[in-house]
């Protein structure tokens, strides 16, 4: 490290702007990414060991893993390291030359190009607001006579920063990519909330007198408020004193076509996105602006309407003040929300969003009728409804469920105004929580200790979530892996149970299938013969249930069970050897099969005195000189089986002999694993899937999410279902996927994105 003695003599006042900002920078990055390496360890806990990664995934657990341990020293490392390049800069000392790509190893090469996107990345998440940044930065290098290619306090310069922190050379080209993703998501968020205040500290005379009093800087305008930021949950923003009109704070401002929503005082939300997601070129909202108006103007009838027309001249209530709002009103009775949910108010649940929310706002001095909402906040609380209303009613919610959905309308509502990709994301954090409650609620009665254990547990997690939420996402990353560890617990036994289930249906249909072909093998030697009571009682009693063991254990193509049936049709020749009195030839034969006889019948359980006694009283039936033979065949075979089905449908069983055979011919290529929905009798749905197809007689035994037996049916019986609308054939996709794919399909977001 070099010192250039022609340093420019800097005025007081910007020396101790640069030792501001300096200071800020360092400070505030390594505070919010004090918990970058746990969460990425988290994220990729998740990621499923499959043929792809199964040797790189373990190691790159392993690296994270590594620096989680010195998570302190890199934290401390951090912030030295932000300060120290600033104060180079400042004394135009050189920290890091750049170094040509070419002599850069794979893995550096590999971590320079993702950092060079992920810069690309955060200037067009901040659009407008890095602009801003980049001109005042510029302005503030003129005026202090520094290099601006340099600077440390931009996007790039704060990358190199961080970048130096750990060894590059160690990362792999499998972690690199979620690393910089990771950092990406972690960074737009920090430099969201971090611009605005060092804007503040080295000046910007555009946004000076404005920039602070925005919803993005998480402050009220600067009337006496000090510098720096507050602690995590912060106040309650005090409202305007003049109601009527935009007044102070009450500017609303976006930066490259993202609103910046913040809460005084919170920190900024922590993004845990799905790794493998494709960075979304425009917002979920944006895209779908167009299709919310037509939606609400389809629908918009009387007081049943999810939007009233504002008023021409009435107040925006802009995003700071509805995200305070909305934290006042979120830990009240949830009943509105609960009755709209269950179809019991004549009000739809986003006209109850919208007066709940409005009605808090009156208490906090704003004219009802004289406010509105941006349409922002109107597109999050329709999609938030649909939301809602779709997993109501595409799930078998008991009481207690949908008073936790209730409980989270107005914390989603808060979601999906901060952060929209709520409903595009399958990573993101609050959707994750969504789709692990659905799966412990849906269908649950509570009628076991185990599942009233999950409903509590659900319950306790909706309350914390409630009761600490402000504008962190992090509380629905813990909610969710907290109910998700409690979950695969639960799908672990439900596999146990799964199991059982199926091993006792398939040793029941064999069991009544070896009887068949017993009945059957007798049944043919019996044909056309006439014997003596004994030897058929015999047969009957004690022959059979040896061919039914037989076909159990080897099967009927076996030399043992072909065999036993050899010894059978013995018997039936010594009895006709008995009735012709050829007791010669009956002696020979009671003589050659005694053994024989003797190791099937202990190898059915009867051994010993009993076995004995067994034979000695079919030889005194044998010679017995006053019997006489007589036609005799099995008549008592096994019960058919029947089905097990908790559904109501009329005539079943004419219907299911009837039925199309092209649709009977699909449901039996169905195969375990299937996911279904089962309509239920009241018209709710729940999630279900085919555990087992019998091999034997076609039936298909379907459970729910607990492994439990919901039916086992005929495939003539699961086509009658299917053609009645009563059983749906569906992936297994998480819940909250379905339902905005409902929600897309009602809006034509689907055709809207196939068509531009």
């Amino acid at each position: 490290m070099t010192r250039n003695d022609s340093t420019i003599p800097a005025t007081s006042q910007v020396e101790e702007q640069q030792r501001k900002a300096a200071r800020l920078v360092a400070e505030f990055v390594s505070a919010k990414l004090a918990p970058f390496w746990s969460e990425l360890k988290s994220a990729l806990d998740r990621i499923p060991v499959g043929p792809n990664n199964f040797s790189t995934l373990p190691r790159d657990q392993f690296i994270v893993h590594g620096m989680l341990d010195g998570t302190q020293d890199w934290h401390a490392r951090l912030r030295a390291t932000l300060e120290a390049d600033a104060m180079a800069w400042w004394h135009r000392q050189t920290t890091r030359s750049g170094t040509a790509l070419t002599l850069m190893g794979e893995s550096e090469l590999l971590l320079e190009i993702d950092a060079q996107q992920a810069n690309e990345a955060i200037r067009a998440r901040l659009g407008s607001l890095t602009q801003r940044l980049d001109h005042a930065l510029e302005a503030f290098s003129r005026g202090a006579g520094l290099p601006g290619h340099e600077n440390p306090w931009n996007v790039e310069g704060i990358t190199r920063s961080f970048m130096s922190t750990f060894d590059r050379e160690a990362m792999t080209p499998t972690l690199i990519p979620l690393l910089m993703r990771h950092y990406e998501t972690q960074m737009s968020a920090v430099l969201r909330t971090l611009i605005p205040e060092l804007l503040r500290v080295i000046g910007d005379g555009e946004s000076q007198a404005e920039a602070f009093d925005s919803p993005a800087s998480g402050h009220a305008p600067a009337s006496g408020g000090g510098n720096g930021w507050q602690p995590d949950g912060g106040m309650v923003e005090s409202l305007p004193a003049n109601l009527g009109g935009q007044g102070a704070g009450g500017s609303e401002e976006s930066y490259g076509g993202e609103h910046v929503p913040s809460h005084p005082g919170s920190r900024a939300p922590v993004e845990i996105g799905s790794y493998a997601s494709v960075r979304p070129e425009t917002r979920y909202r944006t895209r779908v602006h167009a299709q919310l108006d037509a939606w609400r103007r389809r629908i918009s009838n009387g007081e049943g309407s999810p939007r009233t027309a504002p008023n021409a001249m009435a107040r925006v209530i802009n995003t700071s003040e509805v995200l305070t709002i909305a934290s006042v009103l979120q830990g009240d009775d949830p009943a509105p929300f609960v009755r709209a949910l269950r179809g019991e108010d004549d009000r739809s649940l986003p006209m109850v969003i919208r007066q709940e929310l409005m009605a808090a706002a009156g208490q906090f001095g704003f004219d009802p009728q004289q406010s509105s909402f941006a349409e922002v906040e109107e597109d999050a609380v329709d999609l938030v409804a649909m939301l809602f209303d779709g997993l109501q009613r595409a799930n078998a919610f008991e009481e207690p469920a949908t008073k936790m959905m209730g409980k989270l309308v107005v914390p989603y509502v808060k979601v999906a105004v901060i952060d929209d990709s709520l409903f595009e994301n399958r990573g993101h954090p609050a959707r994750r929580l969504l789709d692990a409650l659905v799966e412990a609620c849906d269908g649950n009665t509570g009628d076991t200790h185990a599942s009233r254990s999950m409903l509590e547990r659900a319950s306790q997690v909706v309350d914390q979530v409630v009761a600490r939420f402000q504008e962190n996402m992090a509380i629905f990353d813990l909610a969710a892996r907290e109910l998700q560890e409690l979950l695969d617990r639960q799908r672990t036994l439900a596999e146990v149970t799964e199991r059982r289930i199926t091993e006792t249906l398939q040793g029941q249909e064999r069991l009544r299938q070896a009887r068949i072909a017993a009945d059957e093998a007798v049944n043919v030697s019996l044909e056309g013969r006439k014997v003596l009571p004994d030897t058929f009682q015999f047969l009957s009693e004690y022959w059979r249930n040896v061919l039914v063991q037989g076909w159990l254990r080897f099967g009927d193509r076996s030399p043992r069970y072909q065999a036993m049936r050899a010894v059978g049709d013995a018997l039936l020749q010594m009895d006709a050897d008995a009735v012709a009195l050829r007791s010669r030839a009956l002696a020979a034969g009671f003589e050659h099969n005694r053994a024989a006889i003797l190791e099937d019948l202990r190898f059915v359980g009867l051994q010993g005195e009993a076995a004995i006694e067994a034979l000695a009283r079919l030889a005194a039936g044998l010679l017995r000189a006053d019997a006489a033979p007589d036609e005799a065949m099995l008549s008592n075979p096994p019960e058919p089986l029947l089905d097990e089905l908790p559904l109501h449908v009329p005539d079943m069983e004419r219907r299911s002999r009837g039925v199309d055979s092209v649709l009977v011919a699909r449901v039996r290529r169905l195969r375990a694993g299937q996911g279904l929905r089962i309509v239920e009798d009241g018209g709710q749905e729940t999630m279900a899937k085919i555990a087992w197809v019998s091999a034997i007689t076609g039936r298909i035994l379907v459970v729910n999410r607990r492994g439990e037996r919901r039916m086992v049916v005929r495939p003539e019986t699961m086509a009658v279902l299917i053609a009645d609308g009563r059983v749906l054939v569906r992936s297994v996709e998480p819940p909250v996927d379905q339902v905005m794919a409902q929600v897309a399909d009602s809006l034509g977001e689907r055709r809207f994105a196939q068509t531009g």
